[in-house]
C-alpha cells in the first residue's frame, strides 16, 4: 500500500529542487553575461586607446612617394643597394642590375609615412644612447636620409634619426631597411609582358601555332588543357629566391622563344641543378633562380594526369 505521506513529501520536494536548479542556471548565465560585458568593455577601451594613440601620431616625413626617383640603402660592411625609377618603372641598379620586387619597393616607400609618436631634438653627444651614432641602416630617398638606431627597451619601436630629430616608429620598418639586395629582385622567371610561344625542353618541344600548342614528338594521351596548364606553369614560374650567378657549370639547357613588344626574342636557360633545388640560370640577366626540386620535376615533365 502506498504511503500517502511519503508520496506527498516527494511531490512537495520536487518543485523545490527545480527551483534550486533554475537558480543555479540563472546565476551561471548571469556570470557568463558579466564576463562577456567585461570583455567587451576591455576591448572597447583597448581599441579606443589604440585609435587615440594612432591619432596622436604624425607621418615621419612629408615626402611624397610618387616624387621619389631613387632609393639607396647603406649598411655597415655591406655593398650599397640602389634602386632607380625611370618612367615610373623601378629597377635595381646596384650591386647588380635586375628587375625588382615591386611589393618590397612599396614597403620601403611606406617608411616615409611611418607613424611617429615621439620626436625629440637630436643632440650630437647623445645619439649613442639611441644607437644612432653608428646606425644599423640608412635609407636615402633622393637626398634625404633616415638612419635606424636601437630598439626601444620597452616598446616594439625603433629609434630613427630624421632631419635633426630622434623619432620613434614601429620596429617592422627596421626589418625592411635590413633586407639583403636579393629581396629586391623580382622572383618571377619571366617579365609579365613577355609571352612564351615556343619551348624546347630535354626530350620534347612545344610550339604555339594559330593559338594552339603542339608537342613534338606528339603524345595522343595528352589533352590541350594539360598542355596549356604546363605552359602556364612556365609562364608564371616564380622562384623561392634569386641571386647573382655563382659561376657553376650548366648540366642542361632549355631554349625558349617569346614575344615582347611585338618582337620575337629567343631566350636560353641553363640548368645548374636538379636537386636538392632546381636551379635555372637566365643567361641574359646573369641571375640564377632557385625552385624546389618538386617544381623542377613539374616544369620538365609533361605527362597525362
Amino acid at each position: 500500500m502506498v504511503n500517502p505521506l511519503k508520496t506527498s513529501r516527494n511531490i512537495t520536494e520536487t518543485p523545490d529542487g527545480d527551483h534550486r536548479i533554475s537558480g543555479l542556471k540563472r546565476r551561471w548565465l548571469l556570470n557568463v553575461a558579466l564576463l562577456l560585458l567585461i570583455g567587451a568593455l576591455t576591448w572597447a577601451m583597448i581599441h579606443r586607446s589604440g585609435q587615440e594613440k594612432n591619432a596622436s601620431a604624425t607621418p615621419l616625413t612629408t615626402l611624397s612617394t610618387t616624387a621619389i626617383s631613387q632609393i639607396r640603402i647603406d649598411r655597415p660592411e655591406q655593398p650599397a643597394i640602389t634602386l632607380d625609377k625611370t618612367s615610373e618603372v623601378w629597377r635595381l641598379t646596384a650591386p647588380l642590375p635586375a628587375r625588382v620586387n615591386r611589393f618590397n619597393i612599396e614597403s620601403l616607400l611606406r617608411t616615409l609615412s611611418a607613424p611617429a609618436e615621439t620626436r625629440i631634438p637630436a643632440v650630437t653627444g647623445e645619439l649613442a644612447k639611441f644607437g644612432l651614432d653608428k646606425p644599423q641602416s640608412r635609407l636615402w630617398f633622393d637626398n634625404e636620409a633616415i638612419a635606424f638606431g636601437a630598439m626601444h627597451p620597452l616598446t616594439n619601436q625603433v629609434y630613427v634619426l630624421y632631419k635633426n630629430e630622434v623619432v620613434l616608429i614601429p620596429a617592422h620598418y627596421l626589418a625592411i631597411a635590413a633586407y639583403p639586395y636579393t629581396n629586391f629582385i623580382a622572383s618571377r622567371l619571366f617579365e609579365e609582358d613577355r609571352k612564351l610561344v615556343a619551348l624546347r625542353l630535354p626530350g620534347f618541344s612545344l610550339t604555339l601555332k594559330d593559338g594552339v600548342w603542339h608537342r613534338q614528338p606528339t603524345d595522343q594521351t595528352l589533352t590541350s588543357d594539360q598542355i596549356n596548364d604546363f605552359v602556364a606553369s612556365w609562364q608564371n614560374a616564380s622562384a623561392l629566391r634569386v641571386d647573382r650567378y655563382s659561376g657553376g657549370d650548366e648540366i642542361g639547357k632549355i631554349a625558349l622563344t617569346s614575344l615582347r613588344d611585338n618582337k620575337e626574342v629567343k631566350l636560353h636557360l641553363g640548368i645548374l641543378a636538379y636537386k636538392p633545388e632546381f636551379i635555372l640560370l637566365r643567361q641574359d640577366e646573369n641571375l640564377q633562380y632557385h625552385f624546389t626540386e618538386q617544381t623542377g620535376v613539374r616544369l620538365l615533365n609533361l605527362k597525362p594526369d
